[in-house]
């Protein structure tokens, strides 16, 4: 499943807020202009709670019209299909949460999804007056009820599925927004894309745990799964563990551990006013846990220390590294094992995953990013030139909050910038034209366009002296004039 379609309204920022999905996103924006009240978005869209919804994230705090998240889905699976076809139009599915916030600051969500319905309402699973019998028994549906006795909602249900599957061909269909559809929150929240957000201040440690949250408590998990599956010795020691636990329980109590049992007598005596046995058992430990706790990541640059003592830069690139590494063993766990079902895909955001990088390692782990990309969804944003490759010019969104009243607002290009022409696209070298220097571009509110380096190094010079040099305009030489147009 892969998100192909996002729109957040009155959310924060985000008044009125759509931005078509690809599998490779890079969210440019100034400071402040909502690029992460998009992550936030989804963030809320995509869990199951409602956590973190107050007044302040209503748009201008105006809390009389709901919140309302939409997203759009396709690339559904087998095994997703067979979930959630009653939610998918032509293969598609659209779904939507709204969340009302009352007088006492209590949230209510509320479930939308888009649903292909037949026109006739008897044709509905929730059709009302499915226990009319008189009314029913006027219906083309009525020779798959039975004759006699009480119409129950699921003899009703099955009814349906069967005239459905017969009478196909006859009937028609319109697409219908279709509030709290059953199984929405049981169902679907279970199969939606899971996302991880790495925000700009993430601390190394909470990566490094092994609980089930963190990408190095994943990564053992599979590390593990794949051990206990494949290794004999990995098997022998379980049971060896579990036949320490028949030692030390016996088949029968009488056949308990002497020391175990001398325990319990003990306890026993000193509760003989309470009159209760006492017995003490003892679990054997569960080894994939015990190994996964006792499993930690330490780093040796010259001095081996805990990830936690080396530079912010390492600790970040720990964090991607675990992430790539993880998903990269999810991929190969699945492929060794047909039986194996990922129910639900992850998209990954990184806020400024820039920071205290190198340009050479932004460069490289731009490139990593990508890669990942083809199999799990990677959204970006970030104030670094680094990471703006017109390459992938389609991947890029140029995140601007317009104004107080319009909010944030989301341009990007889908389109051939050049429209099939091929003498132009020779000419206009994207990797040759755009460096990090000229992809200052992106990140500007004004820019002025120069034919060459000496208009790029005189124009400075020349404006200080004039007291007019301006920080927020960029000065972006095009290499010669003739290119002043492409650039435009």
């Amino acid at each position: 499943m892969k998100l192909v379609y996002f729109k957040a309204e009155r959310y924060r920022s985000l008044k009125e807020f759509e931005v078509k999905i690809d599998d490779f996103m890079v969210l440019l924006g100034e400071n402040n202009c909502g690029k992460s009240n998009f992550f936030y978005a989804l963030d809320l869209f995509l869990s199951a709670t409602i956590k973190g919804v107050n007044n302040d994230s209503y748009f201008n705090r105006e809390t009389d019209e709901p919140i309302v998240i939409t997203a759009r889905f396709d690339q559904l699976t087998d095994a997703e299909m067979e979930k959630l076809s009653p939610w998918t139009v032509g293969g598609t599915l659209t779904v939507s949460k709204e969340y009302t916030i009352d007088e006492s600051g209590k949230v209510a969500p509320n479930y939308y999804a888009l649903m292909s319905m037949p026109e006739e309402p008897w044709l509905n699973e929730d059709f009302e007056n499915y226990n009319d019998r008189d009314l029913v028994s006027q219906l083309p549906i009525a020779e798959f009820i039975p004759g006699s006795g009480r119409i129950t909602r699921e003899l009703y249900k099955r009814a349906v599925i069967q005239f459905k599957e017969q009478y196909a061909d006859r009937i028609n269909y319109r697409i219908e927004r279709r509030q709290n559809p059953a199984g929405y929150k049981t169902v679907l929240d279970g199969y939606l894309p899971k996302l991880y957000l790495v925000e700009a201040v993430r601390e190394v440690t909470e990566e490094t745990k092994t609980s089930s949250t963190a990408f190095l408590g994943k990564l053992m998990g599979v590390v593990i799964s794949r051990i206990a599956q494949f290794n004999p010795a990995f098997q022998q020691l379980k049971e060896a563990v579990s036949n320490i636990q028949k030692v030390i329980e016996g088949e029968t109590p009488g056949e308990k551990i002497a020391e175990i049992s001398e325990l319990e007598g003990n306890i026993k005596a000193a509760l003989s006013m309470w009159d209760v046995e006492v017995n003490v058992t003892v679990d054997p430990p569960d080894v994939d846990h015990v190994f996964q706790l006792g499993t930690r990541v330490e780093l040796d640059d010259g001095l081996c220390t805990a990830p936690e003592c080396k530079g912010h830069g390492l600790q970040r690139s720990l964090i991607f590294a675990l992430m790539r590494v993880w998903a990269a063993e999810s991929k190969r766990q699945i492929g060794a094992d047909t039986d194996v079902i990922r129910e639900r895909s992850n998209i990954f955001a990184f806020e400024e995953p820039e920071l205290f990088l190198h340009p050479q390692v932004c460069r490289a782990t731009y490139e990593a990013l990508k890669k990942i990309s083809a199999t799990d969804q990677i959204f970006l944003c970030t104030h670094s030139p680094n990471f703006a490759n017109m390459d992938d010019y389609r991947s890029i969104a140029l995140i601007r909050k317009v104004s107080r009243i319009d909010g944030t607002k989301a341009v990007k290009v889908s389109d051939d910038l050049f429209e099939n022409d091929e003498e132009c696209k020779k000419r206009f070298n994207m990797i040759q034209f755009f460096n990090p220097d000229r992809n200052e571009v992106f990140f500007a509110r004004k820019v002025a366009l120069l034919e060459g380096a000496t208009e790029k190094a005189a124009i400075p010079v020349v404006a200080r002296r004039l007291g007019i040099f301006d920080h927020s305009i960029s000065l972006i030489d095009c290499n010669g004039k003739f290119n002043l147009t492409l650039y435009m």
